[in-house]
């Protein structure tokens, strides 16, 4: 298992790319942050490695 995350570019929260993958899109977590981070912001091939090992990815 990788860990893939993306860093908001406005405030620097850090999202877990599993979490932009379920989403596709959510305002930034960040405190008095408006961004709205995509899972399209990851580069392809995390979004790929993502979204084939995604049982890798789920919590049970």
């Amino acid at each position: 298992m990788r860990i893939i995350t993306h860093t908001c570019p406005d405030c620097g929260t850090v999202v877990a790319g599993n979490v932009l993958e379920s989403e596709r899109r959510l305002k930034c977590p960040g405190l008095d942050c408006e961004a709205v981070l995509r899972f399209s912001d990851l580069p392809e091939a995390d979004r790929t490695h993502i979204v084939e090992n995604r049982e890798k990815y789920t919590l049970e």
